[in-house]
């Protein structure tokens, strides 16, 4: 009877839980996994434990890591746009996508992408040059970087509509969290939900464009042996297993060359208007990044050995990712049992590494709500954590880290360093409005900024 009525005692704050995470699911983390080491949860069907410590994260996501997998959830809600590729894929089949794609990021390889990444943010600031104004800075950055990883990817801005891509990607990515919720809920998957018919049809619109880039492709090849482009299309044409020699079908690559487009162009964009829109703000440090700029940045555009000497710039990027991580929240579904400091997580428990609140954690960031890029400098001391890896995850941890976070770390940092040197760009709105997670953290309302030329 006492479990009867505790189970009733609980609704209004589940009911209130399952509104936070339909409106905003960062706002649904409980206060507690703010400085809490471990945190549980009910919600509906489901037991829902937080992972909150740097060891714990590690015991989870490493020691057990082949007793975990993405879950329904995941493949419910992105399935539709990013198939089975190396973000959705579990087992084998994402071990061997894992292996073949991985001489395609390799970092002496990322080199050969910053020419795209210089020529298409020339073109951005010169259209932002002539315009001038007041822009949504996470629009542009959205646009630049859709038009960059079309080049990377296929080597010909021109090829596809980059600016429709994206749109494409915003209107699927903004329906997700109600197949989140649905997931949650225990809801039939056929059940419509607002924005489904639309969101589907985005995905299908973003899969029939890839396939067709495929297939000219395809026909490059044959036609010109040898003389294709050294791009993402063409290496990932030519992946193959290290082990079997097994290569992709077209299929498989439609679904890594979306991923690449959703965590190669959503992420990095999003990155890039956190912190601008921070540097705004803080008009001290924004004079040290330029005078670190203007000092190590000569020509028309970065080298590699340019960027790797931009150590303030570097900071300003990972402490804004550290503040507003473009992956918010890492969800995983135990398979199989194991406990966790004495919580004994059963199959089918849902494990989650709230990003958001780890890296704002109270027992691991000195003033952790304070934007301070000097706590990644190794001479901080206390105000950096000891455990780096796994208190600070902007790309994940573990087996399933990004396998594109140096690509993404050349691209911010490019894009950063040639807009701050030629442009100034100032907030408009009296406050930075807050994170609203959609698979991505994006600002709830547009950062709006003047633009200005630099004297």
């Amino acid at each position: 009877m006492s479990a009867l009525l505790n189970k009733f005692a609980s609704l209004p704050s589940q009911l209130q839980m399952m509104r936070a995470t339909m409106r905003n699911p960062v706002e649904a983390l409980p206060e507690a996994v703010f400085h809490e080491r471990l945190v549980e949860r009910r919600l509906a069907r489901q037991h829902i434990v937080y992972v909150c410590a740097p060891d714990l994260i590690r015991e989870a996501l490493v020691t057990n890591s082949n007793r975990l997998d993405k879950g329904e959830g995941l493949r419910r809600a992105i399935g539709p746009g990013l198939g089975d590729g190396l973000l959705t894929a579990e087992g084998a089949h994402w071990r061997w996508q894992r292996q073949a794609l991985a001489p395609v990021f390799r970092a002496n390889g990322i080199g050969a992408f910053l020419p795209a990444m210089v020529s298409g943010t020339r073109r951005c600031l010169e259209d932002l040059t002539q315009k001038g104004g007041i822009v949504a800075i996470d629009d542009v950055m959205m646009r630049l970087t859709g038009r960059i990883i079309v080049e990377t990817m296929l080597s010909a801005p021109e090829a596809i509509d980059a600016d429709a891509m994206a749109r494409n990607l915003g209107v699927f990515l903004h329906q997700t969290r109600w197949s989140i919720l649905g997931d949650l809920l225990g809801t039939p998957e056929w059940l419509p939900h607002p924005g489904k018919t639309r969101g589907l049809a985005a995905a299908q619109a973003l899969r029939n464009e890839a396939m067709q880039q495929i297939a000219a492709r395809r026909e490059l090849l044959v036609q010109n042996t040898g003389q294709a482009p050294d791009d993402l299309l063409t290496r990932l044409l030519a992946a193959k297993d290290p082990e079997t020699g097994r290569m992709m079908h077209d299929s498989e690559i439609v679904d890594n060359l979306l991923t690449f487009l959703t965590a190669g162009h959503e992420t990095t964009a999003l990155a890039l208007a956190w912190t601008f829109d921070r540097l705004g703000r803080h008009p001290e440090i924004l004079r040290e990044v330029e005078r670190e700029i203007d000092t190590i940045l000569m020509g028309d555009g970065p080298t590699m050995e340019q960027l790797d000497r931009l150590d303030l710039t570097r900071n300003v990027l990972r402490e804004s990712m550290r503040l507003t991580p473009p992956a918010p929240i890492i969800i995983r579904e135990v398979t199989e049992a194991f406990s966790l400091e004495g919580v004994r997580l059963e199959k089918g428990t849902r494990l989650v590494v709230p990003i958001y609140a780890l890296h704002r954690h109270r027992s691991l960031w000195e003033a952790p709500e304070i934007f301070d890029p000097t706590r990644f400098v190794a001479q901080a001391g206390q105000s950096r954590p000891q455990d780096d890896r796994y208190a600070y995850m902007p790309f994940g941890a573990g087996p399933r880290i990004c396998i594109g976070a140096r690509f993404a770390e050349t691209e911010a940092l490019t894009i950063l360093a040639m807009t701050m040197k030629r442009l100034t760009l100032t907030p408009e709105l009296r406050v930075t409005p807050p994170g609203k997670m959609e698979i991505t953290l994006r600002p709830a309302k547009p950062l709006l900024m003047s633009v200005k030329r630099r004297n």
